[in-house]
C-alpha cells in the first residue's frame, strides 16, 4: 500500500473489476467455441449454397435435351465436399495461429465491458452494449458481440479461472449483461 491507500500489486483487482485472468485457448477450446459460435453451420451453410448455384448453372447451360454437363456436377460437388470437410479444420488452424501469434491473453472483466491485453503491448475494450450474447461450453465461454463493423469474438477458457466459484462468477455476470444462446 502507498500513502494513497491504492493496492498496486499486479494480482490486485482494480475498482469494479470482476475477474481478471491470462493465458491461452488451445485447439479444443478454439474448435468448441467456433462450433457453439455456429461459425461451422454458416460456412457449411454456405458451401451447400454455393455448390447449389455451380449446379443450377450447369442446369441453366445444358443443350436442352435433358442432360446437365459433368463437369458442372463434378465441381458443383467437389465444391461442396471441399468446403463442407476442410473449411472447418482451416479455419481453426487460422485460428489458433492468430491466437499463438499473439501470444498469452490477459482478460479483464469489470462494469464496463471486457478488455483483452496481448503480450504484444496490443488492448482491445468493448464495452456490454457491443456485446450481443454468450455460449458456454463445459470448457469455454464464448462472447460474440459487434463493434463498428468488426464482429467480436472472446473465447475465455474456464481452465484459466484457477479460484473455485470463479467460471459460475463469470457465468453469472454474463448471463445479467448479455443474451445466453
Amino acid at each position: 500500500m502507498n500513502g494513497n491507500e491504492i493496492d498496486l500489486r499486479p494480482d490486485a483487482p482494480a475498482a469494479g473489476e470482476v475477474l481478471r485472468v491470462s493465458g491461452q485457448a488451445d485447439k479444443s477450446e478454439l474448435r468448441a467455441a467456433l462450433r457453439e459460435a455456429g461459425v461451422f453451420r454458416r460456412v457449411r451453410l454456405s458451401g451447400v449454397a454455393g455448390a447449389l448455384a455451380v449446379a443450377l448453372l450447369g442446369v441453366a447451360l445444358s443443350t436442352g435435351d435433358g442432360m446437365v454437363d459433368f463437369p458442372f456436377v463434378a465441381g458443383a460437388v467437389a465444391y461442396g465436399v471441399t468446403v463442407w470437410l476442410l473449411a472447418p479444420r482451416r479455419i481453426v488452424s487460422r485460428a489458433l495461429k492468430t491466437a499463438r501469434a499473439h501470444g498469452e491473453r490477459e482478460y479483464t472483466l469489470d462494469e464496463g465491458g471486457i478488455t483483452v491485453s496481448c503480450a504484444g503491448g496490443e488492448q482491445g475494450r468493448v464495452s456490454w452494449e457491443e456485446l450481443k450474447r454468450f455460449h458456454e461450453t463445459p470448457e469455454v465461454y464464448v462472447v460474440v458481440g459487434r463493434s463498428g463493423w468488426k464482429t467480436c469474438f472472446f473465447v475465455l477458457p474456464k481452465r484459466l479461472m484457477p479460484a473455485p466459484g470463479q467460471d459460475e462468477l463469470v457465468g453469472a455476470l454474463l448471463d445479467s449483461r448479455l443474451r445466453r444462446r
